[in-house]
């Protein structure tokens, strides 16, 4: 009994002391954590509305959201992150919406996609045919890229649509702000305007 206290005794001190220091680093890393990752959401906030001097964090119904502002104070953009389900896993999408249109996009993350087939969404080219569209010009569907003018990503329809999911998310919370988003036209894809 005596010979297994000697051998258990150390490694439960040595535990001990390796959990207070796991401790300590995380609580002397945390706040640093914290800021690099507010300091990439604004990286990528400027990303999407590069105009904006500020951004404003706002919240509605538990969701968070931003307000792009100008030097002047004028609201520029009502910006959204959403994330949707692609092919595998989360594609996570900042989408700037003024007047009732996508006004950019810009996709934050998408990592466990397919390299060289679904990381295509990443590509400005690809993206750059929603700018401007309004809510019933953005596919919900498979069937309705084609109908409405706006190329899939070959080989990675799962991602493209993780995409316009995104944007149609954006749309949504757009609506609870107070602007006219028409909801039947949500989920029948149609049109969206811009009142308040």
């Amino acid at each position: 009994m005596l010979r297994f206290f000697k051998i258990v005794y150390p490694l439960v001190v040595i535990g001990i002391a390796v959990g207070f220091l796991l401790s300590f680093t995380y609580q002397s890393l945390e706040n640093r954590l914290k800021e690099a990752e507010k300091n990439e959401e604004i990286l990528a906030l400027k990303k999407v509305y590069k105009e904006a001097t500020d951004f404003k964090s706002m919240e509605i119904d538990g969701e968070n959201y931003y307000i792009a502002i100008d030097k002047d104070g004028k609201e520029l953009a009502h910006i959204f992150k959403k994330a949707n389900k692609g092919y595998g896993g989360d594609v996570v999408s900042l989408i700037a919406i003024t007047n009732g249109v996508v006004a950019n996009i810009v996709i934050v993350s998408a990592a466990k996609e397919t390299p060289g087939l679904g990381t295509k969404i990443n590509e400005s080219k690809w993206l750059a045919q929603f700018i401007n569209k309004k809510l019933e010009e953005i596919p919900q569907n498979k069937q309705e890229f084609k109908e409405k003018g706006i190329d899939a990503v070959s080989g990675a329809t799962f991602s493209s649509l993780a995409v316009t999911r995104d944007i149609v998310d954006a749309f949504k919370t757009y609506k609870k702000l107070g602007y006219i988003v028409d909801e039947s036209l949500i989920d029948s894809k149609s049109h969206a305007t811009e009142k308040k």
